[in-house]
């Protein structure tokens, strides 16, 4: 991901193919299980959405190796997992807004008061186990049950996008860990007429537009977020106070 300033907008570039933290998916409507597909084989069209694994922080060691960059290197904070780090794409782009002063510093210091009071969070949801019935596969004898892992819809969001949470085991650790993706309907990007209907081809890359009408949507996620769970929360409130200390400068 890019951006950009022109005329008083940020523009997000964005590589309209699958990559890393992007997947474009295919679903009927905004409650559905989105379905990855091969932008270069199948065609763009109205059931389309951008699902962006979006992060917030990068570890100082990943910038001075050249992994990861950012353009916030001039204060850093203490992760909740003891990690030095600097605030990283959404803390990027969430600073360009308050620059641009889509957000005022005092809708800051009230998010960040906000968010620092939560109590409940997303990752203490229980998650439930529903018992079926025996089954034999291949004469062997198994006993079947379905884990159910909710996934959170934030849809009050502006432009049609969403924001997700999806709850998920650790791959390597006892527990669960809430993903969040924001969500970005084709239709939402500034130039998406032009490969409607079409596959991608190399270089193809969409733009979305952030500006003060849905700068909600970036303010909305920092919410989500924070209450994903107590480690997010307290990475969030590091990455405002750092925020506003570089705005005050």
């Amino acid at each position: 991901m890019e951006y950009t300033i022109k005329e008083n907008n940020i523009l997000l570039t964005i590589p309209a193919t699958n990559a890393g933290k992007f997947r474009f998916k295919k679903r009927k409507n905004r409650l559905d299980f989105g379905e990855t597909f091969s932008t270069r084989e199948c065609p763009f069209d109205d059931q389309t959405y951008l699902e962006w694994q979006i992060g917030y922080d990068v570890p100082i060691k990943d910038v001075e190796e050249g992994k990861k960059g950012t353009k916030l290197t001039s204060k850093h904070f203490i992760g909740s997992n003891g990690k030095t780090k600097y605030p990283y794409e959404l803390s990027e782009i969430f600073y360009k807004a308050m620059e641009l002063e889509f957000i005022s510093i005092e809708e800051v210091k009230n998010l960040l008061k906000e968010i620092r009071g939560y109590k409940s969070f997303i990752d203490e949801k229980a998650i439930t186990v529903e018992h079926h019935s025996r089954l034999t596969i291949n004469g062997i004898n198994f006993e079947e049950t379905s884990i159910k892992l909710p996934t959170l819809f934030m849809i009050e969001t502006l432009d049609d996008t969403q924001i997700e949470v999806s709850i998920q085991k650790q791959q390597y650790a006892s527990g669960v860990q809430p993903m969040v993706y924001f969500c970005i309907p084709f239709k939402a990007f500034k130039n998406s007429s032009e490969i409607h209907g079409k596959s991608s081809v190399s270089g193809d890359k969409l733009v979305y537009v952030i500006n003060k009408s849905n700068v909600l949507n970036i303010a909305c996620m920092m919410k989500v977020f924070g209450m994903a769970s107590k480690r997010h929360n307290h990475d969030v409130v590091e990455i405002l106070i750092v925020l506003l200390e570089i705005i005050s400068r």
